[in-house]
């Protein structure tokens, strides 16, 4: 019997998984796109496993060679972000694999879930393919960076099932499951930080399932206590430790608390409007404040009757399972209907977990007025529907300009949309297209530091340098303390371009003082200073920790002023501190040209000649796994490099 239903459980995943790959298919060939570019393709940290620590004490942009920065928290999403870089490099291919594998398995886990309360294989079965494939799960499942809901989705689900399964076991199983249980909801938290309301549903779970033991003290402090303490911890240790300064402020912190109240019952009802009907959908979603006193009033009264008939039906029927997914669907709703001052009003993501309630009502309803024969007819209608409808949207997100263009069209005041369409029109170069987006989003919100920076860019490309001035001149009031490195940089870029080098020198060093870590700043003054010692000394500066005090060596600072005597500056970092580091290395300095290969990487992490230096320097060192790891890198990102070939082939025997 057991053998059979795991056979049973596999066929269900198995079939469950075909669908979500067949109406996925179109995304495998999806490019980045919005926050990939800083997440992973900017994203120095996912570059190597040794930086797998610092996911645990950075926000998830601390990596982001792009700029950025946030207050978001969410290690495992950078660890998944790692994993899929080890074996794909910068191949979105594999990222959207891991996608559709990740929202598979949460179907599954929606049918466990389903299955566990009700006890009806079909009704969990039917809800779990409307859950794979509803068009509003695209924005967590074909946007690479939006993997964190299907993360979350999956550790909490897991918490949930072994924590149903704990309050079914005795003696040792129990305390196993109640464990593995809790380290789940840990690895949630981490995962996105709404699963910080999950301990509600534990409790909410025990209320309505298992009520007769809260009279048990020491069931209270042992089971469900532990929950509720994890949250505490992590709060505690969010607004302490791990509180990180970010670029701007959550989006609806500019609306008071009044407004956003009142806005709650529109936020609602176009949430069940998108379940009904997910037509319309785009990534920057727009809602016009109410109109006045009479029209909020009226918007809660129907609210309030709204819930006030559901509830209604669910005492007609009296069922359990009815009571847990009502209240499950509000307790992962509620943080994100705009009280709270997150990023958005609303987001199709934002009702990824709650709309598990949503499809376990439509298929009990299908399942309870149906007769078998037109059942059948009317789940492969509604798969087909919403499928039909994600593989149009799949398709809107395959292109830059059709998806920013998309969301213009339903929200004009869409800073992202508008931002974002300016960096495609300057990635090809039309200019004056980029320009006037550019200026829509400074319009839209002229606190937001990236829009403004990237209208200086373009200024300084079309030689509108007066123009560049000015808007540096905004940025330098208005960008925060641990971002000024960078924008001090820009501005150095800015009069260097104009000819005027002493302006120029004193920026980056300036940019030096604010941000030590910025290792390509000595680079830049060291071409801009005529005493060759003092040149050399910046360039081996940029080849130490940011702490290091220690003097250079004379002969190294002798190697160092011969090769740039040399070659001088020609080409840029990537390739001056490649050939440096061929050059060092030739001269005996293995550590500082290791150093120099890896500000290589940092730069350019698909590089394949650095790596393969890399490689080399680590073998004439006797490294040999650090050499054999190079070299597979190497031929990931270029199979055909014969001399890293031959090398993994000798240093196999």
């Amino acid at each position: 019997m057991l053998n059979f239903k795991i056979k049973l459980f596999l066929s269900v995943y198995l079939a469950i998984a075909c669908l979500c790959l067949l109406f996925y298919w179109g995304t495998l060939h999806n490019p980045f796109i919005l926050d990939d570019g800083g997440l992973i393709i900017k994203n120095s940290s996912i570059l190597d496993w040794h930086y797998w620590d610092k996911a645990f004490t950075s926000d998830m942009h601390f990596g982001n060679m792009g700029g950025g920065g946030s207050n978001f928290y969410r290690p495992v999403q950078t660890l998944s972000f790692m994993w899929d870089y080890h074996f794909w490099r910068l191949n979105p291919l594999g990222y959207h694999i891991t996608n559709i594998l990740l929202q598979s398995i949460v179907a599954f886990l929606v049918f466990l879930l389903v299955y566990m309360l009700s006890d009806k294989m079909p009704l969990a079965f039917v809800s779990s393919l409307l859950f794979a494939i509803n068009p509003l799960h695209t924005e967590a499942v074909t946007y690479i960076s939006g993997r964190a809901d299907m993360l979350m989705a999956v550790f909490l689900l897991l918490s949930l099932l072994l924590f149903i399964k704990s309050e079914n076991s005795v003696k040792y199983r129990r305390a196993l499951y109640l464990l593995s249980s809790l380290l789940l909801f840990i690895l949630g938290l981490l995962s996105k930080e709404l699963a910080f309301i999950f301990p509600l549903v534990i409790l909410l779970f025990v209320f309505i399932y298992k009520r007769s033991n809260f009279k048990d003290p020491w069931y209270t402090a042992l089971v469900i206590f532990p929950f509720f303490a994890i949250d505490l911890i992590y709060a505690i240790t969010r607004y302490t430790l791990l509180q990180f300064s970010t670029l701007w402020v959550a989006e609806l912190s500019r609306y008071p608390l009044v407004l956003r109240i009142y806005m709650v019952p529109k936020v609602f009802f176009t949430y069940i409007r998108l379940l009904f009907f997910p037509v319309g959908l785009h990534m920057s979603w727009g809602l016009a404040a109410p109109g006045g006193i009479i029209e909020v009033v009226l918007s809660w009264f129907l609210l309030t009757v709204f819930i006030g008939v559901i509830w209604h039906i669910l005492c007609k029927y009296n069922k359990k399972e009815g009571y847990f997914l009502f209240w499950l669907f509000f307790i992962f709703l509620a943080p994100q209907l705009g009280v709270y001052p997150i990023n958005a009003f609303l987001a199709e993501h934002f009702i990824y977990i709650s709309s598990i309630s949503f499809f376990v009502a439509i298929s009990y309803l299908l399942f309870k007025y149906l007769r078998k024969s037109l059942l059948f007819f009317c789940v492969l209608a509604l798969l087909l529907f919403y499928g039909t409808l994600t593989l149009a949207r799949n398709y809107e997100w395959s292109n830059p300009f059709i998806f920013y263009q998309g969301i213009v069209k339903f929200s004009p005041d869409s800073f992202l949309a508008h931002n974002n369409l300016g960096v495609q029109y300057a990635y090809i170069n039309k200019d004056d297209s980029a320009i006037a987006e550019f200026k829509k989003a400074v319009r839209i919100n002229p606190t937001r530091i990236d829009a403004r920076s990237n209208l200086a860019k373009v200024y300084q490309k079309t030689g509108r340098f007066k123009d560049a001035e000015s808007e540096y001149a905004v940025l330098e009031k208005i960008t925060p303390y641990d971002k000024a490195g960078e924008l001090q940089n820009e501005i150095a870029v800015l009069y260097e371009t104009e000819g005027h080098f002493d302006k120029a020198l004193d920026r980056y060093r300036l940019a030096l003082r604010f941000n030590p870590s910025i290792f390509f700043l000595h680079f830049n003054i060291a071409r801009l200073t005529a005493d060759s010692d003092k040149a050399a000394g910046e360039i081996i500066k940029s080849l130490q920790p940011v702490d290091s005090n220690q003097p250079p060596d004379k002969a190294l600072l002798g190697a160092v002023k011969k090769y740039i005597k040399e070659s001088g500056y020609s080409g840029c970092a990537v390739s001056f501190y490649n050939n440096l580091g061929i050059n060092l290395a030739q001269a005996g300095f293995d550590k500082e040209a290791i150093r120099s290969f890896k500000r290589v990487l940092e730069l350019s992490p698909e590089y394949a000649d650095a790596h393969f230096n890399l490689g080399l320097t680590y073998w004439n060192c006797g490294r040999k796994q650090k050499a054999i790891s190079e070299f597979r890198v190497v031929l990931k990102i270029q199979p055909q490099h014969y001399k890293a070939r031959g090398f993994l082939y000798n240093l196999a025997r």
